[in-house]
């Protein structure tokens, strides 16, 4: 389990980073993109097909990040009220739906990867860049997030009961 999850860290920890450097390239292209059009008059025919894949590669790559490292989304009205065991209760709830929403994903997601790879599809944009380009990160994005919520289960009894309250997290 250490040495697996440590992998699993690494890898989670590596993807977040190429994430932010992703986001922070789609800044970029799209800042040129904009000075190009505007001052220049010279729209680009690549911004708009790589945007949208850095756009979609950032996302799905920094999944297990933000789970890894207890940023995800959570809504914690009547859960922030519970204690230490009922929070733990809901963090495995939540944990076991990530893994069968991360699961299903990765199944359904697999043959239209390997579909689109089989066919040929491509995008119908100016690029035409191939489909699987933008589909690949969906499978491995969510492949890695039911990894990272299975590790956090396995060791959920093991740690300290997640915190949901504001205050409870500034201590």
């Amino acid at each position: 389990m250490g040495r697996i999850g440590a992998i699993c860290g690494a890898i989670s920890d590596s993807l977040g980073y190429l994430s932010a450097g992703l986001l922070f390239a789609t800044g970029l292209i799209l800042s040129y993109e904009v000075c190009a059009r505007y001052f220049f008059n010279a729209p680009t025919i690549w911004i708009h097909d790589y945007a949208i894949t850095f756009q979609v590669w950032f996302t799905y790559f920094a999944l297990a990040y933000v789970l890894r490292s207890g940023e995800m989304i959570r809504i914690t009205a009547v859960i922030g009220l519970l204690g230490p065991t009922g929070r733990r209760i809901a963090e495995a709830f939540s944990l076991l739906v990530i893994i069968a929403i991360s699961i299903l994903v990765v199944v359904l997601g697999s043959d239209i990867v390997a579909d689109s790879i089989a066919l040929g599809r491509r995008q119908p944009t100016m690029l035409a860049l191939p489909n699987w380009i933008v589909e690949l990160p969906v499978v491995v994005g969510f492949a890695l997030l039911a990894v990272q919520a299975l590790l956090n289960l396995i060791r959920l009894p093991f740690v300290e009961a997640p915190v949901f309250r504001v205050e409870e997290m500034h201590k």
